[in-house]
This record gives structure tokens, sequence and C-alpha cells, in this order.
């Protein structure tokens, strides 16, 4: 597995289960499905400025990450 793109994580065996199922729902793999979900979670709770104080530490972190590779495109959710 290529650790500058992807990593591992752990999950209890029973949320394991149900975003399987949930992927299966939706037609998405388990990683769209955590994708989406983690998404929808900051879509919901995060404020623009926790959004944007994020971006903002996400960035100076990668800029001093010499194993850095841009990230590719991944969707967001509408903006309300």
């Amino acid at each position: 597995m290529d650790t500058t793109k992807w990593k591992s994580v752990l999950l209890p065996r029973p949320v394991y289960e149900e975003i399987v199922i949930i992927a299966n729902v939706e037609g998405r793999t388990i990683s769209g499905q955590l994708r989406y979900l983690f998404e929808s979670w900051k879509h919901d709770y995060l404020s623009k400025n926790d959004q944007n104080w994020i971006a903002a530490e996400l960035k100076q972190m990668r800029e001093k990450d010499p194993t850095y590779v841009p990230e590719e495109p991944s969707f967001s959710l509408p903006d309300d």
C-alpha cells in the first residue's frame, strides 16, 4: 500500500459491518462511504472559520512534509 496516499484505520467491528452494508446500499466503496460520511460531518458540524483553519493547518503540514503527494480532487457537499 502506498502510505503517501493511503492510511489504514481501525474500526470497531460493528461499525465496519454497518459501513459495508451502507456502502453497498449507496453504491459506493467502503473508502468512498467513509469519505462521504466525513465530508457530510464537516459540512454539518464545522463552522466556515473552523474549515478555513483546518485547510490552513493542512497546507502548512503538507508544505513541511517532503513526502507530500498532491491529493486527488475529492467531492465536497454543496454549501447551503
